[in-house]
């Protein structure tokens, strides 16, 4: 039997329906669209914020290259950091501005934008590439503590390679020959065959052998 017997009771059920949710039903679409417009407002505005940040990035990128690095570069720089930190372009426009300086002796000033750059990054493989140029100079800069520091950090296993040998470069200069040559035992043992020349060379120069190490397959080629 159906629930109403009449079409007319059908009528008087339906419209009874629709004066108790209309108004929930006209709410209900005014909030789905203006989401779907809010939403591709906010995509395309994130598009353009990109986009913008890509542009000056490839300004401080061709003033890098070029050697022409001045206070016009240092502020579009200074903007990436400030207004655009949320892209990846904040912390490359960095470590640009840190090869740069390197290059010309301006240690210091290389240390500065490669900090900005460790500070910044919102992509981890940007970050583990700064966290190493910064261990670097550190190292070079003889400041053990802050580097040690720096690669002690948390990384993906496939850094670990390249930390263990920057661990070794500071144990050598800060004299640990013994750390030293661990560190490089376990640098070229993780790359294996893939080892470069010049870590093995700075492995053989600590002295002992390789070969009392049980390393032998890995500087086959030395």
């Amino acid at each position: 039997m159906n629930e109403y017997e009449t079409e007319e009771q059908q009528v008087e059920a339906l419209k009874r329906w629709w004066k108790e949710n209309s108004t929930s039903i006209f709410v209900g679409l005014f909030l789905g669209v203006s989401g779907l417009f809010g939403w591709r407002y906010y995509v395309d505005q994130n598009n353009f914020h990109a986009v913008q940040a890509s542009d000056l990035y490839m300004q401080v990128m061709q003033s890098a290259a070029l050697n022409t690095v001045d206070d016009k570069i240092i502020d579009i720089n200074n903007m990436l950091i400030n207004e655009y930190a949320d892209t990846p372009y904040a912390a490359l426009s960095s470590l640009a501005l840190a090869k740069s300086e390197y290059e010309r002796d301006n240690v210091d000033a290389a240390v500065a934008q490669l900090e900005l750059a460790v500070k910044h990054a919102s992509d981890d493989v940007i970050k583990q590439i700064a966290n190493l140029r910064l261990a670097k100079v550190y190292i070079e800069q003889s400041k053990y503590t802050e580097a040690l520091a720096l690669l002690n950090l948390s990384h993906a296993a496939t850094y670990d390679a390249q930390y263990e040998e920057l661990k070794g470069d500071l144990y050598m200069a800060k004299g640990d020959v013994a750390l030293a040559r661990a560190s490089y035992d376990k640098a070229i043992g993780l790359q294996g065959a893939a080892a470069s020349r010049w870590l093995k060379l700075k492995r053989q120069n600590l002295g002992a052998t390789l070969r009392e190490t049980g390393l032998v397959n890995a500087t086959a080629s030395v």
